[in-house]
């Protein structure tokens, strides 16, 4: 299992993610996923978790 280490910076994430998910195992995607969406709740309470990975994902 890969742990994430979401960027200190929100600006940063679209693109971090991008980088991680883009290059994950399809397998391990789900679990990506599910870490980004709750550790970006939890660290960027202003930035929707939803719309960031519908971003990082496109």
């Amino acid at each position: 299992m890969i742990e994430l280490e979401l960027p200190s910076d929100a600006a940063e994430l679209v693109p971090y993610l991008r980088d991680v998910l883009h290059s994950a195992a399809p397998a391990l995607l789900e679990d990506l996923i599910e870490q980004a969406s709750a550790k970006i709740r939890c660290q960027f309470r202003a930035v929707d978790p939803l719309t960031t990975l519908r971003r990082a994902l496109n």
